[in-house]
């Protein structure tokens, strides 16, 4: 990855009690507090950020909310919020307004989130795609229908990239009296037939090709693509043959797809190509760097969607140009214009978008618990990785057939944690490790009080919660789980999880299956201690996942062998490096622990290994114009260059990895592994990089996967292959029963052999 990703998670909740009846308008500005201190109901939950009352810069000549790193920070991303009852909002759509003001580079956006019954996440919008840059004062609006169970309403402004940001004049809005907004009603799960399935896989396609293909005016102005969805698949499903179909097809796209073309047959069964209008002066067409024209909870900059205007291409080869014939399947083809005539007025034909298709605002809440939206939800997942997904050509897998699977499924889901298991099994078959679909609105409300790590074919307790201290020790084996072998619960798992290695499966399964258990009665659980002798122990869940204590923790700048510093770059900061570089320089041998995700501590250090510059591994975005990755070009993003930096270490290095390193410590290992700038240790990383990319389903669904592709320095593939170890070791269950670091040990004594060499070695 080319940059870590910020997450944050709100723990103080604030509450601003409002009257029982919706407001015309409630002021959330800073007219109340201390001038330099926080205002009374904002909190501010990112470490190394301050947002305080100031004059200096307020719109209206008053206070404004002034946030800003504090001088002592490295942390790029900052956030300030309050919490507001929710229930005067219930059913209704608000409005939430604000002037901000943005200081140096970077970029700040307002957010807001509701929170459902029974912690649900409801409508959310954090202007990721239309965010506040440097410049004077800018109006920021979110517009959003609260849900009818709603019972907390967040309010928030960030931060991105570093830069100051003011924000004055915060109100929030709703129409007093005004329409309620309907849930949309559940629909009891049922089968697929075998014609539905066809005519449910041809939408799917249908719905992908237009949404991200078709540059009509009428489809780039749909704002409700999700109800649109709905219905096209409700449509589409009852068809009796293809003849249906293509009627029910064309009634449903007309209205966002004039030009079109349907029929019954293959592709060599194609009508005529239309011609071209008189009046065209110009044509439109879609240009993706990566994608970003879906909803996202989080999205790197890097990815971009835009219509492009073009000159119209010579009347020859103009057929080649701008349609493509597909099979769409069900006995159903189509001819669809990837660029638009286009004239003064735009594209032709010149008509308007529907108002039921350019708002969602009016529309009921979708439900996952709806059979038809849960349909929906799996063409729109499926046809985002159809068009876009960059690591085909070298996983295994029948992307045609995970669709058809997932629908079927869906179909039959009977609530919404089935459901999220659909999306997941779908997901994985992308052999990603970044893909994954989850659900703050189904998070885990208890676990196992166990942490557990695979060591060969054996599932090992590395971490005991004190509840369950007495009943088991570090380092036995789970035999099994209410009575399903370990090996089985591992299996059952792992059709859910996106790995591209081996590694990063043994990993993440570890971890879900404390999860994953189809209750939260207590487990009873069948173990094997270290000396063979088996037993049983009934363990209740607990509310957090107890931290490994197997291995006892090395303090940063800890002498580990004579003359062998250690230090730890999992989540280390560059003023943390800094701390202890005077312990690094003086060092003759140095262990990096990188068995996990770094920060810009590992970035810095690199500079201090080098005496030329060093460049990243190689990154690279799909541009995409056509379906199905045809004529995919690839363009080379910049790189990383690291000058080196003062002072050089001279020391013998030894860095320590295993399959938990996956995307920005892949790039930081990958640079070590081509410039040899030190030994590895340990076993092979998680074989996944390119920037993470994400969109939003409905009910709350985020899907994030990688969404552009990585290749080592030589050009060689990174996916599924990793950075290996110049020296492989693993733990062992002996090692782990007797809180023994095996890896460390290992980096230590290939060190020392160095550090004791002669010179002229």
């Amino acid at each position: 990855m080319r940059k870590s990703i910020r997450t944050f998670v709100f723990l103080i909740v604030l509450y601003s009690p409002l009257s029982s009846s919706a407001q015309e308008r409630v002021e959330l500005g800073f007219e109340v507090g201390a001038m330099g201190k926080t205002p009374p109901d904002w909190v501010v939950p990112t470490e190394g950020w301050t947002a305080e009352l100031a004059d200096e810069q307020a719109v209206e000549g008053s206070q404004s909310l002034k946030l800003r790193r504090s001088a002592d920070s490295t942390s790029t991303f900052g956030n300030a919020m309050r919490t507001l009852d929710a229930t005067p909002y219930r059913g209704r759509r608000v409005v939430l307004r604000s002037q901000m003001l943005v200081q140096g580079a970077g970029q700040g956006q307002m957010w807001l989130r509701v929170d459902r019954l029974g912690g649900e996440m409801g409508a959310f919008d954090n202007m990721e795609q239309r965010p506040v840059v440097a410049g004077g004062w800018t109006e920021a609006v979110i517009g959003v229908v609260v849900e009818d169970d709603a019972e907390l309403l967040h309010v928030g402004f960030m931060s991105n990239g570093g830069a100051t940001v003011f924000i004055d004049a915060v109100r929030l809005e709703s129409a007093s009296g005004g329409p309620m907004v309907a849930l949309q009603a559940p629909s009891a799960p049922r089968p697929l037939a075998s014609r539905g399935s066809e005519n449910l896989q041809a939408a799917s396609r249908l719905l992908s090709y237009i949404r991200f293909f078709h540059a009509s005016d009428q489809a780039v102005a749909v704002i409700a693509w999700d109800h649109f969805s709905v219905r096209v698949m409700e449509s589409a499903e009852e068809a009796l043959d293809a003849e249906d179909l293509v009627r029910r097809f064309e009634e449903a796209f007309a209205p966002v797809a004039p030009t079109l073309q349907l029929w019954v047959g293959t592709p060599e069964d194609a009508p005529p190509v239309p011609a071209r209008p008189e009046t065209a002066t110009a044509m439109k067409a879609w240009k993706h760097r990566g994608v970003a024209s879906m909803p996202s909870s989080h999205r790197s900059p890097v990815y971009s969607s835009a219509i492009e205007r073009e000159s119209i291409p010579g009347q020859d080869s103009a057929d080649a140009q701008i349609h493509v014939v597909k099979k769409l399947g069900g006995g159903v083809s189509c001819r669809l214009p990837v660029a638009l005539y286009a004239d003064d007025k735009g594209t032709i034909p010149n008509c308007v978008t529907s108002n039921e298709l350019n708002s969602a605002s009016d529309q009921p809440t979708l439900t996952p618990l709806n059979r038809s939206t849960r349909l929906a939800g799996v063409a729109s997942a499926w046809g985002v990785m159809q068009h876009f997904y960059p690591y085909f050509d070298v996983v295994a897998t029948n992307w045609d057939d995970a669709l058809g699977i997932a629908l079927a499924k869906a179909a039959e889901d009977t609530d919404k944690l089935a459901y999220l298991d659909t999306l997941r099994a779908l997901v994985a078959r992308l052999h990603d490790g970044h893909a994954e679909v989850s659900s703050r609105t189904l998070a885990p409300q208890s676990v196992l009080p166990l942490a557990l790590q695979w060591v060969g074919g054996e599932l090992a307790v590395v971490g005991v919660h004190p509840s369950a201290a007495d009943a088991v020790s570090v380092g036995d084996v789970v035999v099994s789980i209410d009575g399903s072998a370990s090996l089985d619960c591992m299996e059952k798992v792992s059709r859910g999880i996106s790995a591209a290695s081996d590694g990063w499966m043994r990993w993440k399964s570890a971890q879900r299956i404390v999860l994953n258990l189809p209750t939260e009665d207590p487990a009873r659980i069948t173990f094997r201690r270290s000396d063979g002798l088996g037993y049983s122990a009934i363990l209740a869940r607990v509310h957090d996942v107890p931290a490994p204590s197997a291995w006892k923790p090395t303090v940063d700048g800890a002498e580990v062998g004579s003359g062998i510093v250690y230090f730890n770059l999992i989540g280390a900061t560059a003023a943390a490096l800094n701390r202890s570089m005077a312990k690094l320089e003086a060092a003759r041998g140095i262990v990096f622990d990188l068995r996990g995700y770094p920060s810009d501590g590992a970035t810095t250090l690199l500079g201090h290994l080098v005496d030329t510059p060093v460049t990243s591994a190689r990154w690279i975005l799909p541009v995409v114009r056509f379906p199905d990755r045809e004529r995919v070009e690839w363009v080379d993003l910049e790189r990383w260059s690291l000058p080196p930096g003062s002072p050089r270490l001279k020391a013998k290095i030894a860095f320590l990895t295993d399959g938990r390193a996956i995307s920005y410590a892949e790039s930081i290992l990958e640079i070590v592994e081509y410039y040899k700038l030190g030994d590895i240790v340990g076993s092979t990383t998680a074989g996944t990089n390119g920037d993470v990319n994400s969109f939003t389903l409905p009910g709350g669904y985020i899907v994030s996967w990688s969404g552009l592709k990585v290749l080592k320095h030589d050009g060689s593939r990174h996916h599924g292959v990793g950075i290996s170890p110049t020296v492989r070791v693993e733990p062992t269950l002996q090692g782990i029963a007797a809180g023994r670091d095996e890896v460390l040990e290992a980096a230590i004594k290939v060190l020392r052999t160095k550090v004791d060499a002669p010179d002229d070695e």
